[in-house]
């Protein structure tokens, strides 16, 4: 019987921007993964709050690639993709600093791989961080007809019904793992997005490439859902994902679609976005 193949390398890059507690909660999580090959690289957007100070000290095996200001998401990312490149690993996974992972992600991860050889995007179901079983993601859609990004299953209690894994539209920038390769010919993320939609729009472009993007609900993770953008309907959060939104419909959708799509944006930002806004403020 021949050796079995050892398991493929992973880079982990974790972006953080004056988020000492929740980054370092987040590497207590990943010290605990149940996958040896996996180095995690913390890229620090330029932090104030003392961070890589608090990085160095207690998890002296991460790397970490300090930058002299806040890049922002997409071009934070893409330091840490270039670094990480240079380590040749086979799988390279961005993943948010306000998360906790299972023990078993990785290994969960590249095991779904194995079944989808034409795929180099997967991403696994993301839950919020309380209640424990309320989806945040279990698959990414895009319909350019009504200009509507949205994430299957959100807020939904889990009761097993997302649990068929398959091909997704997207996979969400919260846990993102793609075929190292496949990073580099697409460059990363584009920077001209305003905090959102780099994830949908990193996936069309592989998709436009013949390569499939995945969901493997095996997988788990918890996410304290836009904690750096003032909660979940903030109206800084509502404003960039607007903008990012429209960049993302002006660069894909039909001339035939836009009807739909103003109408759709209308009553999306101009009422259930300021009434969301409102019970979230109000109670």
């Amino acid at each position: 019987m021949p050796p079995a193949m050892p398991a493929p390398e992973v880079v982990i890059i974790v972006l953080n921007w004056n988020g000492r507690d929740l980054t370092l909660k987040c590497l207590r999580s990943l010290d605990r993964l149940q996958y040896e090959r996996v180095t995690i690289l913390v890229v620090d957007n330029g932090s104030q709050d003392g961070s890589t100070a608090a990085i160095r000290d207690q998890f002296p095996n991460v790397k970490l690639l300090p930058l002299a200001q806040n890049l922002g998401y997409a071009r934070g990312n893409n330091a840490g993709l270039e670094a990480a490149l240079k380590e040749q690993p086979q799988w390279i996974m961005f993943l948010n600093n306000d998360t906790e992972v299972a023990p078993d992600l990785l290994t969960e991860l590249i095991r779904g791989t194995e079944r989808y050889p034409e795929g180099g995007i997967f991403g696994p179901k993301i839950y919020y961080d309380g209640p424990e079983d309320i989806i945040w993601y279990a698959g990414g859609e895009v319909d350019l007809r009504l200009g509507r990004l949205r994430h299957r299953g959100i807020r939904h209690r889990d009761r097993g019904q997302y649990d068929q894994p398959g091909k997704t539209d997207f996979v969400t920038g919260c846990c993102l793992l793609i075929r190292a390769d496949l990073a580099g010919e697409l460059a990363g993320f584009d920077p001209a997005y305003s905090m959102y939609v780099e994830d949908a729009d990193l996936c069309y472009r592989a998709r436009r490439l013949g390569v499939d993007c995945c969901y493997l609900p095996a997988g788990k993770v918890w996410h304290a859902v836009s904690s750096s953008m003032g909660g979940v309907f903030s109206l800084r959060k509502v404003g960039h994902k607007f903008l990012s939104s429209m960049r993302f419909l002006w660069r894909y959708a039909r001339v035939w679609h836009w009807p739909s799509i103003a109408a759709y944006q209308l009553v999306y930002y101009g009422l259930l976005g300021p009434m969301r806004y409102l019970r979230q403020r109000w109670g």
